[in-house]
């Protein structure tokens, strides 16, 4: 009796056990990375009815400067509102993601440029007109980017019951990097308007109680297709436009 209630609680550790990532850490499917331009439509819904409708525009690519080669991720965002419009540019270390900079443009906040360092994150001082020049967060540790949360999702090893920790910070933001969980909760088809369908698993997380959500990647490649998450009253839609 005491060998099977050891066993039992080897397997029940097994298979909730989390997967801490830190910065540093190589994706090993990096390689499955999207490469290229993609494009988003984002609109919310409260009782039923759809409330605004943007386009984001994605492009990932590998580039170098000066002899480094860099992952480079450029979301640019439009509004029929145009001052929610806004674009930025990240810098990366390839495979680890390991940010380097990041430049984000909005009409409501102007310049907002960040150098990060494994224990520290500043204002980008090459950057003019930069609204964050003065910017200092001294770290306990590095930090992923909320910013490029659904490339970095996407290479995770997925499959049914995977949980990872990992620690996220969205540059020039007043709230603290913190860990936040992500749980590989099933998976789905889901048919697109041209009739085809994908099969896709699905990613879980509450953003620490305040928000949860659901994202859906394809199990081929582990592409984004879409994402829903609940906000008070609002839910929330990302759908990659096919």
């Amino acid at each position: 009796m005491k060998k099977f209630i050891l066993l039992f609680s080897l397997i029940c550790s097994y298979s909730f056990a989390q997967d801490t990532i830190r910065m540093g850490h190589e994706f090993k499917n990096f390689d499955l990375l999207e490469l290229g331009t993609t494009t988003d439509a984002v609109y919310n819904s409260l009782d039923g009815k759809m409330r605004g409708l943007s386009l984001m525009t994605k492009t990932t690519e590998l580039v170098t400067i000066d002899g480094v080669q860099y992952l480079s991720i450029k979301h640019e965002w439009n509004d029929p509102n145009t001052e929610w419009h806004g674009s930025f540019e990240y810098l990366c270390e390839p495979k680890t993601l390991r940010p380097i900079q990041h430049i984000r443009i909005t009409p409501r906040a102007g310049k907002e440029a960040f150098k990060f360092y494994d224990k520290q994150i500043v204002g980008l001082d090459s950057a003019i007109d930069n609204k964050q020049k003065d910017f200092e967060l001294a770290l306990q540790e590095p930090t992923y980017n909320w910013e490029i949360d659904l490339e970095t999702y996407s290479l995770l090893p997925m499959k049914k019951g995977y949980h990872a920790v990992m620690n996220f910070y969205h540059p020039g933001a007043s709230s603290s990097p913190n860990f936040y969980h992500l749980k590989v909760i099933g998976s789905e088809k889901i048919k697109l308007p041209n009739g085809k369908s994908m099969d896709c698993w699905i990613i879980f997380t509450d953003y620490r109680g305040s928000q949860p959500t659901r994202f859906w990647y394809t199990k081929k490649g582990q592409n984004f297709v879409k994402m829903e998450g609940q906000y008070n009253k609002v839910t929330i839609y990302k759908e990659r436009i096919f």
